[in-house]
């Protein structure tokens, strides 16, 4: 395959997350053509250890978060020649074939339908099962796909996570970057919708890349207030999107109901506060633009 791909990491003072995820970069099976780690003001070393290890990066004044990191880190994508950016968190860490089988998942998309804008790989967590927090939702607009599709192993998506997101550099160029104001939760579930609006994407059921966080589901039902104040504000940003259409507007509706419920099961009628900050904000203002960074 000819295809040449930028592997884009993030991270934030998670230098051994960092160092481990680079490690497996390393030693793909087809290993990415070159690496650029977007370092936001980490304080723990890691600028230290990527200048140790030669590898490129992009240090950040400040912390802007996961979707000022992907932000400001495919805006240097899209100036580069490359035709995939394999979009990845620290804590994101693939198989050794990962790689080589979203490439493989590629072809075989080819095969069936349009150039995808994405694909992604099948997240699992540290103990082997499919991640709860890593199940994109199927295209539910494309039945006829998603029969054609299913022989191959593939599944066509509607949205996906940062976690292993292969984009293809093109429909990159074309649509808009991440939006930087989300900082936390949410973006990456925007900005695939948004490349998925009118174009296809899919999960290739063989790649398979371990996300290790803390615990299996969503971190900010057990956030502090001030946290997941942004939680409760970006999904209210996230059922406004243009991203989304009807029926995903009415999903994330009804999703963010369910997880504003669970929220509230832990931690009781006090925790209704930053819900209720956040809901009402989002719907009050609109993410500040990305032409204001």
């Amino acid at each position: 395959m000819s295809e040449k791909v930028l592997a884009l990491v993030v991270t934030h003072n998670r230098k051994h997350l960092l160092a481990e995820c680079l490690d497996l970069l390393a030693a793909q099976d087809r290993p990415p053509d070159h690496v650029l780690v977007v370092d936001n003001a980490s304080t723990d070393g890691t600028p230290a250890l990527l200048a140790e290890r030669g590898v490129e990066h992009l240090r950040l004044e400040r912390n802007t978060g996961a979707a000022g990191g992907f932000h400001f880190g495919l805006a240097e994508a899209r100036r580069r020649n490359f035709d995939w950016v394999w979009l990845l968190d620290d804590d994101a860490h693939p198989r050794p074939d990962s790689l080589q089988k979203l490439l493989e998942g590629l072809e075989r998309a080819r095969g069936i339908g349009p150039e995808p804008n994405l694909v992604l790989s099948r997240l699992l967590w540290v103990d082997g099962r499919v991640h709860p927090m890593g199940i994109p939702w199927p295209d539910l607009r494309r039945p006829g796909l998603m029969l054609k599709a299913r022989s191959h192993g593939l599944v066509p998506v509607r949205f996906g996570t940062y976690a292993s997101m292969l984009v293809n550099l093109r429909a990159a160029q074309t649509h808009p970057l991440p939006t930087a104001a989300y900082f936390l939760y949410n973006d990456d579930l925007e900005y695939s919708g948004r490349l998925l609006r009118r174009g296809v994407g899919y999960l290739v059921r063989d790649s398979l890349v371990v996300h290790k966080t803390r615990n299996p589901y969503s971190s900010a039902i057990n956030a502090l207030d001030e946290v997941f104040y942004l939680e409760a504000r970006n999904r209210a940003w996230l059922v406004r999107s243009d991203a989304f259409g009807p029926l995903g507007k009415t999903y994330w509706l009804l999703n963010s109901l369910g997880v504003f419920a669970v929220r509230l099961l832990k931690k009781g009628p006090q925790g209704i506060r930053p819900i209720w900050k956040g809901w009402l904000e989002g719907f009050r203002t609109s993410p500040e633009s990305n032409n204001q960074l």
